[in-house]
């Protein structure tokens, strides 16, 4: 048996088919009482509204764009994992599905990959990470008018964003290897321009430089926020011959690269080399040694992000600037540097 149509109901009721959608929809110009026997023979058939139909009268798809970086690194990465979950469930209770775009490039191909989504016929806004400092595509949706939220922070006053707060992290991680007595300490940042891994090592160069300690280039190395490029990345600062006895990967799984690198050059966690993170990926807790990491609000951010778009799409809320609060933890990864330390490898 088919579905009762609005044609099914204005037939029994009588009326025209325009009245009964206007009468579903609450519109104040149908009569009170023919609303209210709309809406009881609706209820009693069974009618269910077409989604489709309904996106094309109110001009509204309820659904929301979510671009991610680039499909290998995304989808197998414990943050944006744990991020899409909050967001997904937060869309869901307002009425709204993710559409996501997880582009198999990165560059020119992503924004191409991202460009096609915005499109106002397929989504009602769109989240949009890893911004960097000229970034192309948020012009891009302000130019078809769809209403935008970054994760991270917009260098536009008129975008909406929210982020952990970076800068202070990276900060305080590298603030406690100090206090440990280290003097010597590599990073492993993301890509670059990226404007994440911009402030997270702002915040390890305002620490190195406010405890008076030089930052050595050869021991600073980027590891585009993958395993693999973290772990390239530590290869490189060891086969330098240089000696850091601490490193401050900007997150958390460019460290565990960087952790199997020194492994396999024979050095130990946190003996010879101690190991900071950043993000608190729920498996960091559990790798040998655990790790010491900035613990991001993850699923808050993916919570709020909808909650800010919604805000933005529905007119009643101006551009959000939105630092949530991080914190660090210490665990086994990190400990007091040992004296001759360094990277070079053994045997």
């Amino acid at each position: 048996m088919s579905s009762p149509t609005l044609q099914d109901i204005a037939d029994m009721l009588k009326i025209s088919k325009s009245t009964v959608s206007r009468a579903l929809s609450g519109d104040p110009r149908v009569a009170e009482g023919t609303r209210a026997r709309v809406a009881s023979l609706a209820n009693h058939m069974g009618y269910t509204p077409n989604p489709t139909a309904r996106a094309l009268a109110t001009r509204r798809t309820n659904t929301i764009g979510l671009a991610v970086p680039w499909a290998p690194r995304s989808l197998s990465d414990p943050f944006y994992l744990e991020f899409l979950g909050a967001a997904g469930d937060e869309a869901m209770r307002n009425g709204y599905s993710l559409l996501l775009s997880a582009p198999d490039g990165d560059g020119a191909g992503a924004v191409r990959a991202h460009a096609e989504l915005a499109d106002p016929r397929r989504i009602d806004g769109m989240i949009l990470t890893e911004p960097r400092a000229d970034d192309e595509r948020i012009a891009l949706l302000r130019g078809v008018g769809l209403p935008v939220v970054i994760l991270g922070v917009a260098p536009d006053p008129d975008v909406s964003w929210i982020s952990g707060d970076n800068t202070a992290g990276a900060r305080d991680a590298v603030d406690y290897l100090i206090g440990l007595g280290h003097t010597r300490i590599a990073c492993i940042t993301g890509p670059p321009d990226q404007t994440a891994s911009d402030a997270r090592f702002e915040g390890y160069r305002s620490a190195m430089c406010s405890a008076g300690l030089s930052i050595d280039r050869n021991i600073t190395a980027a590891g585009g926020f993958t395993q693999s490029g973290g772990h390239f990345a530590m290869r490189a600062i060891i086969d330098s011959g240089r000696a850091p006895s601490a490193v401050f990967a900007c997150n958390d799984v460019m460290a565990l690269g960087a952790m199997r690198a020194l492994r396999e050059a024979g050095l130990a966690v946190p003996a010879d080399v101690s190991v900071v993170g950043f993000d608190g990926i729920s498996m960091a807790e559990y790798v040998d040694p655990p790790l010491a990491t900035v613990k991001q609000p993850i699923q808050e951010l993916g919570r709020m992000a909808v909650q800010i778009l919604i805000g933005g799409m529905s007119g009643e809320a101006g551009p959000a600037h939105c630092v949530l609060p991080v914190q660090f933890q210490p665990r086994d990864s990190v400990g007091p540097p040992r004296s001759g330390a360094n990277v070079t490898g053994r045997g």
